[in-house]
């Protein structure tokens, strides 16, 4: 993928009556050089999709929130918690919208659902990050777009870890749940870590700079974060799109419905 981000910057975003955001332009043919980068690299980058300046209150709201946390692991799930931040502006901003909509469809080969973004701000520091490092799992959503908002430059960085495209979109929600069954418990969990501390297990490490926006298949791609110093912040934004189980009623029954993204909200925002 080219270096830089293509196109020019779009129109500010308004918020609140005021112009606070511009986002980068981005080609047709750029995005399916993302996807491409997705389906063959793992990963695919935006560089310096949201500038410096953009950043900095977020930052400042990352920093109070982890000092109100004492120091420890927090995190922000969707909206609300984040409000006058410039995740609520990215949110609603009908550029990202658009481009993880596009996203989903070059590299489903389907139209995207009517589906709301899903975001989460998490913040690792202290010995309770520390809890948060190796844990793998597939997303729930089949685009995730991560933007790094904090990320250590010395020491343990927190790089993003994976072992892309390992499953397809499954076509019921019954075999997404045996795959999960499968990760997800302690004997997996604890084998998966000893192979790849070991050096066994060879994982894709994706060192992060904040600002730019990594996408990957969220869904088929087993994933985690290694460990970050824990006197350090390392603070991320994801925002995930496409759930392919939204209306299954088994989930429902096992009390693991968790679509947290609104069917039928996706132009609204």
């Amino acid at each position: 993928m080219k270096s830089g981000s293509s196109g020019s910057r779009d129109q500010l975003i308004e918020a609140g009556g005021a112009a606070v955001l511009s986002l980068p332009e981005l080609s047709r043919e750029r995005i399916a050089e993302l996807v491409a980068d997705m389906n063959t690299k793992g990963f695919g980058v935006l560089p310096g999709y949201v500038q410096p300046e953009d950043l900095a209150r977020l930052r400042s709201f990352v920093e109070g929130a982890v000092s109100a946390a004492g120091e420890q692991y927090v995190s922000f799930a969707g909206e609300e918690p984040v409000r006058g931040t410039l995740l609520q502006v990215l949110s609603k901003s009908p550029a990202l919208a658009d481009l993880l909509h596009q996203v989903y469809e070059l590299g489903a080969g389907a139209p995207a659902p009517d589906q709301s973004l899903y975001q989460v701000l998490r913040c690792l520091k202290g010995e309770s990050g520390l809890k948060h490092a190796l844990l793998f799992h597939y997303d729930s959503y089949v685009v995730t777009a991560l933007l790094p908002v904090i990320i250590p430059t010395e020491g343990l960085t927190g790089k993003l870890v994976m072992a892309a495209n390992t499953r397809p979109i499954r076509s019921s929600y019954l075999f997404n749940l045996i795959d999960k069954i499968i990760l997800d418990n302690p004997v997996t969990q604890f084998l998966l870590r000893k192979a790849y501390r070991s050096g066994l297990l060879k994982l894709t490490q994706i060192p992060m700079v904040p600002g730019n926006l990594y996408f990957f298949w969220g869904y088929r791609s087993v994933h985690g974060n290694e460990a970050c110093d824990p006197d350090k912040i390392r603070a991320t934004a994801l925002f995930h799109f496409g759930d392919p189980h939204t209306d299954s009623r088994l989930r429902e029954f096992t009390g693991r419905a968790k679509t947290r993204a609104r069917v039928g909200a996706a132009q609204s925002n």
